[in-house]
């Protein structure tokens, strides 16, 4: 499957792994980042196949999220420049996440150095 094969939603997906999706997200959202992180690991070390880079991108953004946290200011920056490269070839509404809205906080994130990573727009 390539990238732009991905559904926006998660139905295709077996249920383990949108109960991990799902976990992931609220980590983010609690700014619980390493943990988020661990989660996107998960799903993408059992992937295989386009879903495997959209996982690696997403544990990316967790990765820049936490350095960010732990003051890496410089390697935060350099992950999340990485991170916006390795979901540019997806569709910007991918298994119910906005990679623009999760690309655009990580962005805020790393400058302000503190915050949350939005999955989907706000409101």
């Amino acid at each position: 499957m390539d990238p732009g094969g991905i559904p926006a939603g998660r139905a295709h997906l077996d249920p383990a792994d949108r109960r991990l999706l799902l976990k992931m997200e609220l980590c983010a959202e609690q700014g619980r980042f390493e943990d988020a992180q661990d989660l996107a690991e998960e799903l993408w070390l059992e992937a295989v196949d386009a879903h495997k880079r959209l996982y690696q991108g997403l544990a990316n953004a967790f990765t820049a999220a936490t350095a960010r946290t732990a003051l890496q200011r410089r390697g935060a920056r350099e992950i999340a420049a990485r991170t916006r490269r390795m979901l540019e070839p997806f569709p910007r509404r991918v298994l119910d996440l906005e990679l623009d809205t999760l690309l655009d906080s990580l962005d805020a994130l790393v400058e302000r150095g503190d915050g949350t990573l939005l999955m989907r727009r706000q409101g």
